[in-house]
């Protein structure tokens, strides 16, 4: 289990330190300012850029393909995690994945999260390119509201669909939006 929270922990420091950057930043401002919706893939465009260029990640890929395990009630045979990076310390096959989700109202999106559970917890841990999961994680970004609230509702919306978590990641990211990660 400590394993698992230092992982989580890693993942959200890395995204974290992502909305850190200064034209995240103001990317996020323009953002809230011209209330523009649907941004997730810009997220996932940006996040790989700045993996390109991070000190402590070795490797990135976006959309990286699995077989599901077919234990599972997912249906699809195949898949793709959003995102995945290596960090430098971590053996060459031990990659961390994320699955980024973006909605203004935070009920929506840790709904749109818990959808994603079942996809991300049904892929198999070793793609057949040879990575291994260490970790997956889903992350999201809405609007700021109280954190209790947000915390309050992810752990119910969570325990709803009988799902065990190692911790829930919330930080304030910019003046209007909060990241959640499970």
């Amino acid at each position: 289990m400590a394993q698992r929270k230092d992982d989580i922990d890693k993942i959200g420091d890395v995204i974290l330190d992502f909305f850190k950057t200064k034209r995240i930043k103001e990317s996020l401002q323009a953002i809230h300012e011209f209330e523009i919706s649907g941004w997730e893939k810009w997220w996932q465009t940006e996040l790989a850029i700045y993996l390109a260029n991070a000190q402590a990640i070795a490797e990135w890929d976006m959309e990286h393909p699995f077989d599901t395990d077919k234990r599972t009630s997912l249906a699809q045979s195949r898949m793709a995690l959003d995102i995945g990076f290596r960090l430098k310390n971590l053996s060459k096959d031990d990659w961390l994945f994320v699955e980024l989700k973006q909605d203004d109202d935070y009920r929506r999106c840790i709904d749109k999260m818990c959808k994603d559970v079942e996809k991300v917890f049904s892929a198999r841990k070793r793609s057949f390119d040879g990575l291994t999961i260490r970790y997956i994680a889903c992350a999201g970004v809405f609007l700021s509201d109280s954190d209790e609230d947000v915390l309050d509702y992810a752990e119910e919306m969570l325990e709803r669909i009988d799902v065990d978590h190692d911790g829930l990641y919330l930080e304030k990211v910019s003046a209007h939006h909060s990241l959640l990660v499970f």
